[in-house]
């Protein structure tokens, strides 16, 4: 081999060694398919449960998501909502109508009023503008044993047909004491050439009512309300978090017992399952992410279990900040020979997966490696960060995930052996040139000795 060709070879492994390659399926275990229309430029779905059994980083830095080439493309975690949004529904309302008092009219500078014997009083003001209530009816609208209302939509007209009209509501309790929750507010409609202008819905602040009252407030015959319509707001159901049982291992100690998640899982709840009713229990509840970290504490409390009659009361989940860690230790502070066989739940929120369909389909979410270069996922706004909030989440489109395969396996799951340094590489190669050279420059000497040229 020439001095030449040795320089060349070192060259490559050099290039070899310091040059990464990119990541494909096969560096991690497991993966999913993901279900979707694809009509969108953004998919999201939900994290299973199986994603957290096997991913090694809390960060979620060994997952990836690859198109149908194998090539990866832009994703995202975004935090699971802990309440579905609230729900929305149309109810009708009962209306009563009242005879309010006699008709006053006002305007910028003149009151009106005219009695039930019909004599009529003209005053003249120069005063600013007021909002009196002139109309005759009062319309109190029953809205008890209601959910919160955030708006109500009247069916209106009246005698001489305009077609605006001011109007103000007021809330109260007792049919006594009034509180005006809309000032003043405009009714509107209008129609011509077969088009219409309708303005029939009043905004509410969105809280529980027990009756309403509506009067006309500028000038003009009583306010004619055929039917009432509420937009009623149930209240926003939370979203029960993903349980699993923590795994018992064996203890020594007759106060401690020990529980191994099997998780990476920013787990924020617990429950304490005892095996005896009608018992109660002061725990501290701790965890670590491994066997050499020391225990850190995340909740102390009572646990009980309570049967009466037919009514069984169990004590509620313990909340405390996210913690990924993967053993969990719970000390009983009291009796522990009764509590033996308690067990342990944990619970926590998965993160939302979105990601840029890139590429064609089908995609997959791959996921657990110790030999991949961890992700770097954007923020979860981060992909189209430059649209409006509401052009982004138009862009977004359900996705969901088929079961769990193999990619890679559990070779995936070995890391790979440490790798050396990149500077330390360099080094050996320099070296290793330097002493090709001399060795290449020594032999040509050697033949230049044993046969000297004339």
């Amino acid at each position: 081999m020439t001095v030449r060709s040795m320089v060349v070879s070192v060259g490559c492994l050099l290039a070899a060694s310091v040059g990464a390659a990119p990541p494909s399926k096969n560096d991690y275990s497991s993966g999913m398919s993901v279900r979707a229309n694809y009509a969108q430029p953004m998919i999201e779905a939900v994290l299973p449960d199986d994603v957290y059994r096997v991913v090694t980083r809390a960060d979620l830095g060994d997952l990836r998501v690859f198109n149908a080439n194998g090539m990866p493309v832009p994703h995202a975690f975004c935090a699971a909502p802990s309440s579905m949004a609230p729900q929305v529904t149309e109810q009708s309302l009962p209306v009563f109508v009242l005879k309010g008092r006699d008709q006053i009219y006002t305007d910028n500078s003149r009151v009106a009023v005219e009695t039930s014997a019909g004599t009529r009083v003209n005053v003249e003001e120069s005063s600013a503008p007021t909002s009196d209530v002139v109309s005759g009816l009062i319309h109190i609208i029953d809205a008890r044993d209601r959910q919160q209302l955030r708006a109500i939509r009247f069916d209106w007209s009246t005698p001489d047909g305009v077609s605006e009209v001011k109007v103000r509501i007021e809330a109260s309790d007792d049919l006594d004491q009034w509180q005006t929750v809309v000032h003043i507010t405009t009714l509107l409609l209008a129609q011509q050439d077969g088009q219409e202008l309708r303005r029939e819905r009043i905004v509410l602040p969105t809280r529980e009512y027990q009756y309403l009252r509506v009067q006309r407030v500028d000038s003009g015959p009583p306010l004619v309300l055929n039917s009432v319509t509420a937009e009623e707001v149930a209240e926003a159901e939370e979203i029960e978090p993903m349980w699993f049982n923590a795994t018992h291992v064996e203890s020594k100690e007759a106060d401690v017992l020990y529980f191994d998640s099997q998780h990476v899982a920013p787990v924020t709840y617990a429950r304490v399952r005892l095996a005896q009713e009608n018992s109660t229990v002061s725990v501290n509840l701790q965890s670590r992410p491994d066997e050499e970290s020391q225990w850190r504490s995340r909740w102390s409390g009572e646990s009980y279990v309570i049967v009466s009659d037919t009514v069984r009361r169990e004590s509620p989940p313990a909340q405390f900040q996210a913690a990924s860690d993967r053993y969990w230790r719970l000390q009983i502070l009291k009796d522990p020979q009764v509590y033996q066989d308690s067990t342990l739940e944990l619970g926590y929120r998965p993160a939302k997966l979105r990601f840029l369909a890139q590429g064609p389909g089908p995609f997959t979410v791959a996921f657990g490696s110790r030999r991949a270069e961890p992700a770097q996922p954007a923020v979860c706004d981060g992909l189209l960060a430059n649209m409006s909030a509401a052009d982004r989440e138009r862009m977004v489109e359900q996705g969901f995930v088929d079961p769990m395969v193999p990619l890679g396996g559990a070779d995936a799951l070995k890391p790979l052996p440490k790798k050396t340094p990149a500077k330390v590489v360099v080094l050996w190669g320099v070296l290793v040139i330097g002493v090709a050279l001399l060795v290449g420059m020594a032999l040509s000497l050697l033949r230049r000795v044993r046969h000297p040229t004339n």
